[in-house]
């Protein structure tokens, strides 16, 4: 059975205030309602084996990522969470995301200036690497087909990775790479890992999604969303 994952979400506004005037005591401070808010969101999955805490900052931002004042989540192993952010610039967002073992605080990676536009949505996974906590990001492309499953692929062993259908495509997934988009027809009997069949049949179909996957097995199945 295919793991499907369960988000919480969080959320961080970053609204713009206006000056004051010079025939005015106070300052004028704008609204949610007076302003044109976007947003980003950030889906954070844990797959390391152990705790993780999850950083975020604006890359513009001074200081260090490893903060105390940058810490979204404690994400447990085999959890995951939903993080969004909203702000009023016209400009897009550009972050770093951290990761950092939970225990020790000794184990950490990161990924730095990662732009994203409004309404987008990025993938942060932690996972291990030869016992090394690693972090690896990407923007979700999510690209719904009536009847069908899309899909993408996230390795954390090689994966060679066949689609079977009316024809047969294959592709070699490296560890801490993002595939291309599949698509799957039948939830069973078409996609397979290495030399073994793996049904999706868990999955709703007409949506995309993330596999995460070790080589032979699906660990975890996200849905990439609008």
């Amino acid at each position: 059975m295919i793991r499907v994952a369960l988000t919480a979400i969080s959320t961080v506004f970053l609204v713009a205030c206006g000056g004051s005037s010079s025939d005015s005591t106070k300052p004028t401070v704008d609204t949610m309602d007076d302003v044109s808010v976007r947003t980003i969101g950030i889906d954070k999955v844990n797959i390391s084996g152990e705790d993780v805490d999850f950083y975020i900052k604006e890359s513009n931002v001074s200081g260090i990522l490893f903060d105390e004042n940058n810490k979204t989540q404690s994400v447990s192993d085999s959890d995951s969470y939903y993080h969004k952010i909203s702000w009023s610039s016209a400009t897009p967002m550009t972050i770093d995301v951290g990761v950092q073992d939970t225990n020790t605080h000794i184990k950490e990676s990161k990924s730095e200036d990662i732009l994203l536009n409004n309404n987008e949505k990025l993938w942060a996974i932690a996972w291990s690497d030869n016992g090394e906590t690693t972090l690896s990001t990407n923007v979700q492309n999510p690209a719904s087909i009536e009847d069908k499953y899309r899909v993408r692929i996230f390795a954390v062993e090689d994966a060679w990775v066949q689609v079977v259908s009316t024809a047969v495509s294959s592709t070699e997934v490296k560890k801490g790479n993002f595939s291309s988009q599949m698509i799957i027809s039948n939830c069973s009997g078409e996609l397979y890992l290495g030399a073994n069949q793996r049904d999706i049949c868990d999955l709703d179909i007409g949506k995309s999604y993330l596999l995460i996957v070790d080589g032979e097995n699906v660990l975890l199945a996200a849905e990439e969303k609008q």
